[in-house]
């Protein structure tokens, strides 16, 4: 079995504006717009899971419960780094609370190919929460912690259309 490497090999960018979340184009992926994450999130600090509900379907003439999925949400952190300066700051200074935009984010490609059709990415309807400084640490760089809620809907498997 081949396994994946993870190290290098995961893209992560905000975008302003997908027309359709299970198919974003190269242009919405690569406008001057969009926030490049990978050179700025933690090598651990992607953090994305889901909180899946459970519908019961229990009935009189069983002995036995029944149970199916149900709702699910996407929860999403992110860990990053600051920047010392003000143009590479950008994760600071355009994901702000309040801002909403899209979590797009590649995997099993190295991070610095640039978006291709035909490429596997999962997109997330996102709004920006508060910034939250993380205490300084020694030997350290400063990091910032910031929670995206999920504020539509989501696709995990999406294409990248050209």
């Amino acid at each position: 079995m081949a396994k994946r490497l993870t190290d290098g090999n995961t893209k992560a960018t905000f975008v302003p504006t997908i027309s359709s979340i299970t198919a974003p184009t190269v242009a919405e992926l690569t406008d001057s717009g969009i926030v490049a994450l990978e050179n700025t999130v933690t090598d651990d600090g992607l953090d994305i899971s889901f909180d899946e509900g459970t519908v019961e379907g229990n009935v009189l003439a069983s002995t036995q419960d029944f149970e199916s999925p149900g709702r699910s949400k996407a929860q999403i952190e992110l860990t990053y780094y600051r920047d010392s300066t003000t143009a590479a700051d950008r994760m600071w200074s355009v994901m702000t609370r309040g801002t909403a935009g899209f979590l797009v984010v590649r995997r099993g490609v190295t991070a610095s190919t640039a978006y291709a059709a035909d490429q596997k990415v999962e997109v997330y309807e996102v709004t920006c929460g508060e910034r939250r400084p993380l205490a300084p640490e020694r030997e350290s760089y400063e990091k910032v912690q910031l929670k995206l809620y999920a504020s539509g809907t989501y696709s995990v498997e999406s294409t990248v259309a050209a």
